[in-house]
């Protein structure tokens, strides 16, 4: 039986959360499509796009701190999906919203916008 959308979209956000959560740089970047800038904002509220190489580098560093994660939302419409993820590390929460497509490759993350909530 093949995969249902789902749970290839599951399969993919996995890959971007068990990398961080095991330092796994090549896990990000298989769940990533290449050129993903991640999306989010500064102090004085200016865009900050980060490549998606410095995450994959930061996780790669062994310097993340334990965390675990958690799918709060996912909505799939035909080829694009919406998934929202929180991931909880041990003096903030990361609030992701990711954008999926299903290109021929498979499903990959396209966009990531996030912010934090210190606890």
């Amino acid at each position: 039986m093949a995969d249902t959308d789902k749970e290839l979209i599951i399969a993919t956000v996995t890959d971007y959360t068990e990398g961080i959560r095991d330092g796994d740089g090549a896990r990000i970047a298989n769940a990533f499509y290449s050129s993903v800038n991640l999306n989010s904002l500064d102090a004085e509220g200016n865009l900050v796009l980060t490549p998606r190489s410095a995450l994959e580098a930061m996780a790669n560093s062994g310097t993340l701190p334990p965390n675990s994660s958690e799918i709060t939302h996912i909505e799939i419409n035909n080829d694009m999906a919406l998934v929202k993820i929180t991931i909880d590390l041990p003096t903030l929460h990361y609030h992701d919203v990711l954008t999926l497509l299903r290109l021929n490759v498979g499903w990959q993350i396209v966009s990531k916008t996030y912010t934090t909530i210190q606890k």
